[in-house]
Parts: C-alpha cells; sequence; structure tokens
C-alpha cells in the first residue's frame, strides 16, 4: 500500500510504502535522525521521495547497532538483544496507558554452550576462605534473572527442589518413605568431587568475603594465575551493583496461579567433569515445562518512539548490554583458567 504525504520537511519523503513498517518504525527512525543515531553514510544511496519500509528498517537497524552493538557482542553466552517494534497500535502490550505506540528492547538466551569452571573457582577458594565461593556468588547475582543459574549453587536448588521437599537433601524423604533402599536421587552422588562451599549457597556456616575484600583480594592477586579471572569477577560485581537500570525482569503468573520466571539460561556451569549434572537439569526442565508458559522476555524496557523516549531509556539498555558483555568475559576466564589448570595438574 502507498501513502501519500505532503512534504513537511526535506527529512520526510513524499511517498512512503507502508507493508509492513508501521507508524512506529516512521516515529522512531525520526527521533533517531534528530538524535544523530542515522549517520549520513546510512543516507547514500536513499531516494529523497520514495522510501521502502526495508530501507526504513535497515536505517533503524544501522542506528540502534551503532548505538550498542559493541555492548552486545559476547564469544561465550547466548544471550541477546531484540528490537521490537509492533506492525499494528492494537498490540496493548506494546501501548501506553494513553494508548501512545510504544517500542521495547528486550533480553533474551538461545541454547546455552556447557563448560567447566571448578578448577579455576578451586584456585581462587584456596587463596582464602570464602573467596571461590564469593566469587561463584557473582555470577549466580547476574544469571539468576535468566531464571534458575544453571550452575553448582543453582543446580543445587534445583535438585532440593525436584527431590527433596526443598530440604538440603534425602533424608527426610526417605524417612517418610520408610525405605532406606527408595529410588531417590542422593546429594553425594549427585554433587560427588564438588566441594559444599561450591554448591550450598545458603549455609551460614561456610564463609564468604566482603565486596572491599574481595576487591582487595583481586589487587593483590593481579599477578598471579588467578588475577585475570579475579578481575573479571570485580568488574563484574561493580557493574552489576548499581542498582535499577537493569532491563525489568518480568514476574508472570501461570495458569495455576503460579508465579512464572524466565527459564532461559545463557550458560551451564558444570564443576569438573562433562554431563555431571544432566540428571537435574534435563528433570528441572520437565518441571518448569509442565508448569506452563515462560515469560515472554528474560528482561524488557519499553519506551515512546520520540526524542525523549530513547533518551530514557538508552542507559538502562547499555547498562544491561555491560553487565552482560562483563559476565561473558568473567565466564571466558574462568574456563581458560580451568583448562589451563586441567592440562597442568593431574
Amino acid at each position: 500500500m502507498l501513502l501519500t504525504l505532503p512534504t513537511f520537511a526535506p527529512e520526510v519523503p513524499a511517498i512512503i510504502e507502508f507493508a509492513p513498517a508501521g507508524e512506529r518504525h516512521l516515529r522512531l527512525v525520526l527521533a533517531m535522525s534528530q538524535m544523530g543515531m542515522i549517520a549520513d553514510d546510512d543516507l547514500a544511496g536513499l531516494r529523497r521521495t520514495r522510501m521502502s519500509a526495508s530501507a526504513i528498517r535497515v536505517l533503524i537497524e544501522k542506528g540502534w547497532q551503532r548505538a550498542v552493538g559493541d555492548d552486545y557482542e559476547f564469544r561465550l553466552i547466548s544471550a541477546y538483544a531484540r528490537l521490537i517494534l509492533p506492525n499494528t497500535s492494537g498490540d496493548e502490550e506494546f501501548t501506553s496507558a494513553d494508548k501512545e505506540p510504544l517500542v521495547g528492547v528486550a533480553i533474551n538466551a538461545d541454547r546455552p554452550e556447557w563448560i567447566t569452571v571448578g578448577r579455576a573457582f578451586e584456585s581462587i577458594e584456596n587463596e582464602s576462605p570464602g573467596l571461590g565461593r564469593t566469587a561463584l556468588g557473582y555470577l549466580d547475582q547476574v544469571l539468576v534473572r535468566f531464571g534458575c543459574p544453571h550452575t553448582p549453587s543453582g543446580i543445587y536448588e534445583m535438585a532440593q527442589n525436584i527431590y527433596w521437599m526443598g530440604e538440603d537433601n534425602e533424608d527426610l524423604v526417605i524417612e517418610e518413605m520408610g525405605d532406606e533402599d527408595a529410588d531417590v536421587p542422593r546429594r553425594d552422588v549427585l554433587f560427588d568431587g564438588v566441594p559444599e562451599w561450591a554448591f550450598n549457597g545458603y549455609a551460614p556456616e561456610l564463609p564468604r568475603v566482603e565486596p572491599d575484600d574481595f576487591a582487595a583480594h583481586a589487587e593483590r592477586l593481579s599477578d598471579r594465575p588467578v588475577g585475570r579471572l579475579m578481575s573479571a569477577l570485580l568488574k563484574l560485581h561493580q557493574i552489576n551493583s548499581i542498582q535499577g537500570v537493569f532491563l525489568d525482569t518480568p514476574e508472570e503468573e501461570n495458569e495455576y496461579g503460579e508465579a512464572s520466571y524466565p527459564n532461559e539460561p545463557p550458560v551451564v556451569i558444570e564443576w569438573d567433569e562433562d554431563g555431571q549434572f544432566n540428571q537435574i537439569i534435563d528433570d528441572h526442565h520437565r518441571y518448569e515445562d509442565e508448569r506452563g508458559e515462560y515469560p515472554p522476555w528474560v528482561g524488557c524496557v519499553m519506551f515512546r518512539p520520540d526524542v525523549a523516549g530513547i533518551q530514557e531509556s538508552l542507559p538502562r539498555i547499555r547498562h544491561t548490554g555491560q553487565v552482560l558483555r562483563a559476565l561473558d568475559e568473567a565466564l571466558i576466564a574462568a574456563k581458560e583458567l580451568h583448562d589451563e589448570l586441567r592440562n597442568t595438574r593431574p
């Protein structure tokens, strides 16, 4: 369908193809132009009197890629960002209370990579009691936004909920069944070879390290083999500690009225053996699938397709990307240190 417009300004073409681009696309590309997000080179080759929907989308994509693309380049985690521009004004989820059209940036994760990191964090814990446990906690604090973290502590929580009625181990379940030989997964078997400090995140008797002390340790260990990983974890914690700017995590209810959270792990972290947590993870995902649908995204910010809307939302979008990129860097450092230590130690 072609829509003929009067010429209000040189930036507005005389004829715009309207399919499937819509009002939001036009408002957004105009606002981006006003903010300088669209460069002169992006306009090279475009006709002044006619602009196709695909050309509009290319302009939007180039502008956003230039503004936030570097923050969303990951080498290991499967997280990614989507710019959402619904085609119709009837989509209430992308309409304000005043019926203004909104656009959004949403975070999701795809099929995760599986990595082992045990020797890396054991080397940190060996430097000072509680240091490795605290370091793992810094990963969990970010990964929890994607659902239950697929880390030793998160996988332990999965086992507690699925097998042991929320208890620390199988004892109560076996006692209620009245059968010592009952077919109940045993904690010692599931977490064989994993130190308790690495998976039991809520045990008060196990030590942790305060943030200031962690920073001091990171400086002290900067020239040691663990130095790069410690520095990456400190950076991750510092960026993630800025409150109120990460994209909103949805909290929806499933068909049973229960809270429904995302279940999109961007990485699976094992300890020192490939596939050691397979049973727990498989049972967890089966359980989650039976509970109903997941929220449509891990985090999302919606804003008006105008200059003010972009200016208000862009810092949050950038910050979220910076947190995820710091997570990516920390995980790469952990994986590489683990692999190095495994190759040099029996």
